[in-house]
């Protein structure tokens, strides 16, 4: 009864206040990467000449998160620290992604310095990224979390429109800025969760979980993803897997396509983005409200059938204010896409498996991601620069298919999506 009551009362202060708070983390991680993924690859293309070997030494970033997030995400569900679950891993992380983010136009210098400083900050990020992710459903009972996330995704789109908007002009003037300014965001909004997330959420178990080592827990549960029974939680990841190729590959070969094809600086070829980082902005909480009632799945449908055909038109633009509308439209898709899918994924994990069930969605994404830069990269090689906007738009129509067949093989109920889940949890 007491431990009913105490559940009782910690749900009583759910606030979404505080999730506007917790959100903060995430604007400095999009902020970070949005930084990034536009300007190390103009840093990349001094040294080197093929747009595949740039989108191959991007994917390494994918290639770190791929490892880290999902141990990272299996370990933050097994301690039970004084600090809890996952700030442990924010307040080591955060410091150190900042300080070598700093350091990125410093190491520009020299190819070998670029490339050892970009995984130390890569490695940093993606140690907080997934712990910073799961405070949000930790905070957030499952009917609220699409619009949680709508919260979160916005002020994650507030750190890329302010890239894109503002430090990406910066980097025109001095790119010692744009990073400067960037690595004090990490540190400001890394204080900021520390300070207002709860020690002890009230939406996961506070309690140690007894499983395998964090690595062995990974593996065991993509085993049994794959088993028949759990097809359809698969088929959502591969989804999500399939569209992150094309948007991680447009995001990072845009600024060489404004550059070389649209005749662009630098800095203003990645500030077209902002259209569309503006767009999902505005959209995010929208698009959270839309998943409540439409149901994650169909919202997410409908903007995977949207972007490609805006993608097929945006091919045949040179003019920038009109590529910059159909970004605006394009931004508003992504939010329907983009705000249901860690919901999605998290939900499948109880109360007790938020944790590994956000790593599998990272993992695959940040496959996806990994393979984004290469593989539209490798298309640009192959059919010009202007191929950019087909090879993306196929990646998102194989994404609504992967989709949509996931949907077909999920269980009918909720509560036989939680009796599987629970036997999930049981055999790894």
């Amino acid at each position: 009864m007491a431990d009913t009551q105490a559940a009782t009362t910690a749900e009583e202060r759910f606030s979404y206040a505080q999730i506007w708070w917790i959100g903060s983390g995430f604007l400095g991680v999009m902020l970070a990467f949005s930084a990034y993924n536009a300007f190390v690859p103009i840093m990349y293309a001094e040294f080197i000449d093929s747009r595949t070997l740039i989108g191959l030494l991007m994917s390494t970033d994918n290639l770190i998160g791929l490892l880290l997030i999902p141990v990272v995400g299996a370990w933050s569900d097994q301690i039970n620290h004084r600090l809890g679950r996952r700030l442990p891993f924010i307040v080591v992380a955060v410091p150190v992604a900042a300080l070598t983010f700093f350091a990125i136009p410093w190491a520009s210098a020299a190819l070998w310095s670029l490339i050892v400083v970009e995984i130390l900050f890569t490695i940093a990020m993606h140690t907080y990224r997934g712990p910073v992710i799961s405070l949000m459903p930790d905070h957030t009972p499952p009917e609220k979390r699409s619009t949680g996330n709508g919260i979160i995704n916005l002020m994650g789109g507030i750190g890329t429109l302010t890239t894109f908007a503002g430090l990406s002009l910066l980097y025109d003037i001095d790119p010692q800025l744009t990073f400067g300014i960037g690595a004090g965001v990490l540190l400001a909004t890394g204080a900021i969760v520390y300070r207002k997330a709860d020690r002890h959420p009230p939406y996961v178990d506070n309690v140690d979980a007894r499983r395998p080592a964090p690595l062995s827990d990974v593996v065991s549960g993509c085993k049994v993803l794959l088993q028949r029974a759990n097809r359809g939680q698969f088929y959502l990841l591969a989804a999500m897997f399939a569209y992150y190729i094309g948007f991680s590959g447009l995001d990072a070969m845009f600024p060489l396509y404004g550059v070389n094809v649209l005749g662009l600086t630098p800095g203003r070829a990645a500030f077209i983005l902002t259209t569309f980082a503006g767009a999902f902005l505005v959209a995010a909480l929208a698009a959270g409200a839309i998943g409540t009632k439409l149901g994650k799945i169909p919202t997410m449908l409908i903007g995977l059938a949207s972007i490609p055909v805006l993608f097929i038109v945006a091919a045949q633009i040179r003019d920038v204010t009109v590529l910059m509308g159909v970004f605006v439209v394009g931004g508003l898709a992504w939010a329907l896409v983009n705000v249901q899918a860690m919901p999605l994924i998290a939900d499948l994990g109880g109360r007790n498996r938020i944790g590994f069930y956000i790593g599998m969605y990272y993992l695959f994404t940040m496959v996806g991601q990994m393979f984004g830069s290469p593989v539209i990269g490798g298309v640009m090689d192959l059919f010009g620069d202007e191929s950019m906007f087909y090879g993306a738009a196929g990646a998102y129509a194989v994404g609504f298919v992967l989709l949509r067949r996931g949907q077909k093989l999920l269980p009918a109920s909720p509560e036989e999506l939680a009796r599987r889940e629970v036997e999930l949890g049981r055999e790894v």
